[in-house]
């Protein structure tokens, strides 16, 4: 009987509080429909459950203070490693984890997958600048050959990483996000009546003023005015201006229509999706975002939701020629609330056409697809030698 390939992915982060699991998750499930054994290595004071009992956690401790978090973190994910896996086992590493590779070559650790799946944002402080020369600069310029495989989520990220470090990946595979239509579906919701004049915009994932976030908040000042607080914006999980942006809608006194709900469980993303009449993805022009591949909007779309999307490069990819579209003209306040005041005047024809956007979304952007190529690719670059 033959035996399943051992994979370990190292997630250098706090897992149990990350907004975005399922990246790693659906991933790591493809992987095993595949015929892999997965592992997940990160930091978590709580353990994540998932509905697969054969993805396994293995979480590790970290000294999280005086900024020795990240590299704390590594050290004992790397000694955790050495621990337990073997030299025909995978692993797979982010530009963060970079730094732990020369060991794991060191200790005949040779299936090493380098996975880019983002970069950098922008930099405004002292610290921001050391973190990115050590997380990305220094790793990618003087360690990046220590993997002997790579991968990106988007060909303009690969493009964009081979121009700032003059290289050329001429083994790589590419994998974009996805989204897992079986637990992302249409679902029949009693706050949904089409005839009245509520009318509800959500937004969930990671909550950070660079992903325009504020600027919608903003937008909902003068919409609240206009139509007499009958739009609400719904505000769904976690992260480093939850607190900023929260407070700065209250001094707007908007408290009673933009609600912040805190972080839920993945699996309960979708209920609250359906509670939505339109979904909105405010990514402002910003490269990191050009370089992307837009989750959220997979998810929206497997829910049968029209959206309101900015017009940059990932969006335009995903939604050009699709009626269930709504089109920003920009990322300014202004330009958001033009584009939800259009959706409630036009909303139950929206919802018509947001119904057939799960058919794209089933087509193209399923998980399984995705990790499929990731699959085939770790089957073909590490070949298992007997």
């Amino acid at each position: 009987m033959s035996q399943n390939r051992q994979i370990f992915w190292v997630v250098p982060d706090r897992f149990d509080i990350k907004p975005d699991k399922s990246t790693w998750i659906e991933t790591s499930e493809a992987l095993i429909d595949s015929g892999n054994d997965v592992s997940i290595l990160a930091y978590g004071k709580n353990e994540y459950q998932t509905k697969n009992n054969k993805l396994k956690f293995i979480y590790v401790s970290a000294f999280d203070r005086f900024s020795l978090f990240r590299f704390s973190l590594l050290f004992n994910i790397l000694i955790s490693l050495l621990q337990k896996s073997k030299p025909s086992d995978i692993v797979i590493i982010n530009q963060d984890a970079l730094m732990i590779a020369p060991v794991l070559r060191l200790f005949r650790r040779r299936n090493i997958l380098l996975d880019i799946r983002t970069v950098p944002v922008e930099i405004n402080s002292f610290k921001r600048k050391l973190d990115r020369w050590l997380f990305w600069t220094f790793p990618m310029r003087f360690l990046r050959k220590f993997a002997t495989g790579y991968s990106f989520i988007t060909d303009v990220l690969r493009r964009d990483t081979e121009k700032e470090f003059n290289t050329k990946f001429d083994d790589y595979v590419l994998w974009s996000s996805g989204v897992n239509t079986s637990i992302f579906q249409p679902k029949k919701s009693e706050t949904l009546n089409y005839e009245t004049d509520e009318f509800i915009l959500f937004y969930h994932g990671t909550i950070s003023e660079k992903r325009g976030i504020g600027c919608v908040i903003d937008a909902m000042v003068d919409l609240k005015k206009k139509f007499d607080g009958k739009i609400q914006f719904v505000i769904v999980g976690d992260g480093p201006d939850y607190a900023a942006l929260k407070k700065r809608s209250e001094q707007l006194e908007l408290s009673d229509v933009v609600k912040f709900t805190g972080l839920i469980p993945y699996h309960d993303v979708p209920n609250a999706i359906a509670k939505a009449d339109c979904c909105i993805c405010p990514l402002p022009n910003r490269h990191e975002w050009n370089v992307s591949s837009p989750i959220k909007v997979f998810e929206y779309m497997a829910s049968g939701k029209p959206m309101i999307l900015t017009p940059i490069l990932p969006h335009k990819e995903v939604g050009k020629d699709h009626n269930f579209v709504v089109w920003t003209k920009g990322d300014l306040p202004r330009d958001y609330a033009e584009a939800i005041e259009y959706a409630y005047h036009n909303r139950t024809k929206l919802a018509e056409s947001g119904a057939r956007a799960r058919d794209v979304a089933k087509e193209c952007y399923e998980w399984s697809i995705q990790g499929k190529k990731l699959a085939d690719y770790l089957a073909q670059t590490f070949p298992l030698r007997t």
